[in-house]
């Protein structure tokens, strides 16, 4: 969570460059929770969880995000700021001022812009950085994203390559950076803390927070005190590096003294390493872990404060032998380290998860921790981004969702805005065909809502429109298979997989498939057609009939045709049927063109 106060020198500039707006006393904020599309191209590879796409600076909002490029496999980075009265400014990172557009390679989870604006309203982004040297650029105007511009001479330790980083700003405006380095000579990649003194306009190198010979450093968050300390978050990994990592770890660095402390207030030998002692360790091994491990494991976490102390940490951990990760929250109580599940995935169901996206912030008397619950919804993951919100005085979460379920999984990052406390939500669909970028806005005059369960929350990301299947385990004859693992009874054995679909043979261009099942009064019936590995709608049924077989015979219920959804319900209105069968005059848009279907679905009448 960050928070922009500053000094009273500070907010005078920024006041004075209209970068904050001073709320008024009569002012009223609705409780209800905001979602506004982005009116910008946006590009798929435009997702990771661990860097800093955002800041909020009063009322206008800064996004950064990748946009698509004129070539394959590569991205512009833009930049976007929202004003006070809901207007959009876009521009894009250049070389130099009236230059095109600079470009990057796609590099999912890693090449991600992270940003912060100093406290003179100058833009800081660093973007397109795994393992590679400095990609630094600078706003010329304050608050103006129109006139970004490299400025990566200008950084220090110019032949270092660099990774992850994460941005803050400092109660004195001044800015701050977070990355891990290189490999070393003593097969290491050290975290390094750099910082942008706004006085001498210049970046210098700080310290090095942590750094061991055998291991990674993972920076997860980094967060300024209003007494000026610096609170930084991070993980350890194998050298080099493993998607895998542990030892969620947290110190807090003194730029008045050079010192590092822990969570207790010792003080720390710099560097700190996994063997360092002290409260420094938040998340320690549990039995069956080690730093090679792939579960148990932890995946990302980000901090927040409450004024200069640490308020907890949100992160996501997965248990021995599982694949989906649950939410966490810890703090500090005093004494040690208090951790608690948030969100269990393993109780909300089968192909239930969450993405790699967490974040959490604390005002007056509330804590939040935000994530994104996914969910397997026949070949496909559906996502949905969820707020759990605890106030002081209260034993238990409640919980909310944010937004609408959406194809693939999102990305989120969050900002406590300084004039209402109201949280500025930062959501990346990445998957969705357009990619999307929007922004969330959960005020705090009143407790998220409509408050719900997360089993609800699933149920609706399942759209489960329930019913009884008696096409379940019926007869499937088709009039060809694409293999002898593709066969037609695969479409009603109720597995929506890749490895459970009837596939039609390659040179059948009508292709058919009956069900046969005992006779029933129907409510409707539904097709569910593709391929997960296809985000778009390349692979699914495109142009088709459905028949029921009722004792008249084979009756037509409806024509589908340039379909690009991989659900699809036609009416039955209550036809007594003993057969369901598709007559498929298009089997899809894909270069192999052949039907794919997961199921096929007759809903009976209740």
């Amino acid at each position: 969570m960050r928070i922009f106060r500053g000094g009273s020198a500070v907010a005078v500039a920024a006041l004075a460059l209209g970068l904050i707006v001073a709320p008024s006393a009569s002012a009223t904020v609705s409780s209800a929770t905001t979602v506004e599309e982005l009116p910008f191209a946006v590009d798929s590879s435009n997702q990771a969880a661990w860097w800093n796409p955002l800041d909020v600076v009063g009322e206008t909002t800064f996004f950064a995000f990748n946009a698509p490029a004129a070539q394959a496999a590569r991205h512009e980075v833009h930049l976007a700021s929202r004003s006070a009265d809901g207007a959009w400014t876009e521009g894009c990172l250049r070389a130099s001022a009236q230059t095109a557009c600079v470009t990057f390679v796609d590099d999912n989870g890693h090449n991600q812009p992270s940003i912060v604006v100093d406290g003179d309203g100058i833009i800081h982004a660093f973007v397109s950085m795994h393992n590679e040297q400095w990609n630094y650029f600078r706003s010329d105007t304050a608050g103006d994203v129109r006139t970004m511009v490299d400025r990566t001479a200008t950084m220090p330790d110019l032949d270092v390559d660099i990774t992850y980083p994460v941005t803050a700003r400092g109660a004195d405006g001044d800015a701050w950076v977070l990355v891990r380095t290189g490999t070393d000579a003593d097969g290491a990649r050290e975290g390094v803390l750099y910082r942008y003194d706004r006085a001498a306009g210049a970046w210098t190198r700080e310290t090095s927070i942590a750094a061991a010979k055998g291991y990674s450093f993972y920076p997860d968050d980094l967060e300024v005190s209003p007494d000026g300390r610096v609170h930084v978050l991070w993980e350890w990994g194998p050298f080099p590096a493993d998607p895998a990592r542990h030892l969620g770890s947290y110190a807090v660095y003194d730029p008045a003294t050079g010192s590092l402390t822990d969570a207790a207030g010792a003080t720390l030998v710099a560097p700190i390493t996994p063997a360092t002692a002290g409260s420094v360790v938040w998340r320690p091994f549990v039995p069956g872990e080690s730093i090679r491990s792939y579960t148990p494991a932890v995946q990302s976490a980000k901090l927040a404060l409450d004024g200069s102390a640490l308020a907890g940490v949100a992160y996501r951990f997965v248990e021995a032998d599982r694949s989906a990760y649950d939410a966490h929250f810890a703090r500090w109580d005093g004494s040690g380290w208090v951790d608690e599940k948030v969100l269990d995935t393993a109780a909300l169901g089968d192909g239930v998860a969450t993405s790699a996206a967490v974040d959490v912030t604390r005002a007056g008397t509330t804590t939040r921790l935000y994530t994104v619950v996914t969910a397997q919804v026949c070949g496909e993951v559906r996502s949905r981004a969820v707020v759990a919100e605890r106030d002081d005085a209260a034993s238990s979460w409640i919980f909310a969702g944010i937004g609408e379920s959406r194809l693939g999984q999102q990305r989120l990052r969050v900002q406590t805005r300084s004039t209402d406390d109201a949280d500025v939500v930062y959501l990346s669909v990445p998957a969705a065909a357009p990619a999307r970028l929007a922004r969330a806005v959960v005020p705090r005059d009143a407790a998220v809502g409509p408050a719900t369960s997360l089993s609800a929350l699933v149920t609706d990301l399942r759209d489960d429109p329930g019913g009884v299947n008696v096409a379940l385990g019926a007869t499937a004859t088709a009039s060809s298979s694409l293999r002898s693992d593709t066969g037609p009874s695969l479409a009603v054995d109720g597995v929506c997989t890749d490895a459970s679909r009837w596939i039609s043979a390659a040179g059948d261009s009508t292709p058919w498939i009956s069900v046969d099942f005992a006779a029933a009064a129907l409510h409707e019936v539904r097709v569910r057609s593709g391929y997960s590995a296809d985000t778009g709608s390349a692979a699914v049924l495109r142009s088709f009939e459905v028949q029921v077989h009722t004792a008249a015979g084979w009756t037509s219920i409806g024509s589908v045709a340039g379909n690009t959804q991989r659900l699809v319900s036609i009416p039955a209105t209550g036809a007594v049927a003993d057969g369901v069968r598709l007559l498929i005059s298009d089997p899809s848009a894909s270069t192999t063109d052949v039907a794919r279907v997961f199921e096929i679905e007759a809903i009976a009448v209740d």
